[in-house]
């Protein structure tokens, strides 16, 4: 069997396992429906539309009008159009908004178990992060998001996460001390860039890139496409490739949208779901293969600062995190080990 056969196949087995997790407890939701009996969905994350995420949400919208016979169109909404992302899974809760595409960090504010997939160089490669995220770990975050009134859809990738500012090169740990650095509102991301010696300032996304221009932040850190797509060059010219995280999108439905489906829908949305999931990994893995290139074409200097500085400078928040998620680390470590 192919690679990406393989994936396929692992991405099906996730989304079957989360459709028979069992959400019969929720009711049955009102339908938004047109005069001709097409039900409207809404879609929304707060990033770019020309990113991967935002392309895949596109495109899982075209599958599941296609394969529902124009019965559900999905609505996409981009850039932060409904929210930030706490907005977004606080809208998918009370049935306001159907679907969120929400970063893994902004999930560990409402279940703290997912802070553990943000600690620092734990995943480090995409061999492993299919393993993780694909598999039986995937299945179960996913299971968990039942905890918050929420029904976990599926997981695709953001990518790697490097570090950019305004003020100098980084080319070695030590450069950071001092810059004043937008982080995810997650915990595990504050706590590391302070041992970093930055100031780690959590703010929504659609604060920060004004905040970047208006000086009021020196830096940010993102996956290369992110800070491609969403034109973070204009704002920062100096790029450090530190793939300190690596970063997923959960995509968390209503529940009460989830229970309004008879079984035939949701076979559909879980097939789809796992084809886009593939799909969406491939874009993700090619455009960031080409935005650093892209990214020098705008103007930035690219440096590649030692990885095992930062590991070390770290190492007293490592001990927290042993004693907080050790059984977590030890089970993503071992797959790294196994590729």
């Amino acid at each position: 069997m192919s690679k990406k056969s393989s994936a396929l196949a692992a991405a099906g087995i996730l989304a079957a396992a989360v459709v028979l997790s069992g959400f019969s407890i929720y009711k049955d939701s009102h339908q938004k429906n047109s005069t001709d009996g097409t039900i409207t969905l809404r879609m929304a994350q707060t990033s770019s539309q020309t990113g991967a995420i935002g392309q895949a949400m596109d495109h899982f919208a075209d599958r599941i009008y296609e394969e529902t016979g124009g019965k559900y169109k999905i609505e996409t909404y981009h850039n932060g159009q409904l929210g930030a992302e706490i907005d977004t899974i606080e809208g998918c809760q009370m049935g306001t908004i159907d679907i969120a595409v929400v970063n893994q960090s902004t999930i560990g504010n409402f279940i703290s178990d997912f802070q553990a997939l943000d600690i620092p160089y734990l995943i480090t490669s995409t061999d492993q992060a299919d393993a993780v995220f694909l598999g039986d770990i995937g299945t179960r975050f996913l299971d968990k998001l039942s905890g918050v009134q929420l029904y976990g859809l599926g997981i695709w990738e953001s990518g790697f996460r490097n570090l950019t500012n305004s003020k100098r090169d980084i080319n070695s740990v030590d450069d950071v001390s001092g810059l004043k650095i937008r982080t995810m509102e997650n915990q595990v991301h504050i706590a590391f860039w302070k041992a970093m010696g930055a100031d780690a300032t959590p703010m929504s996304w659609g604060e920060a890139y004004t905040a970047l221009q208006q000086g009021a932040l020196d830096g940010q850190e993102n996956p290369a496409t992110v800070i491609l797509t969403n034109n973070v060059a204009q704002v920062n010219k100096h790029l450090a490739i530190t793939e300190h995280a690596y970063s997923t999108v959960f995509l968390v439905m209503s529940p009460e949208t989830w229970a309004s489906f008879d079984d035939e829908t949701k076979q559909i949305f879980t097939d789809v779901m796992a084809e886009c999931s593939i799909s969406e990994r491939e874009l993700s893995r090619k455009m960031d293969g080409e935005a650093v290139d892209q990214l020098k074409e705008q103007g930035m200097t690219v440096t590649y600062p030692d990885k095992q500085q930062f590991i070390d400078k770290a190492a007293d928040l490592y001990a927290q995190w042993e004693d907080q998620y050790g059984d977590m680390i030890s089970e993503i470590r071992a797959l790294s080990v196994n590729q």
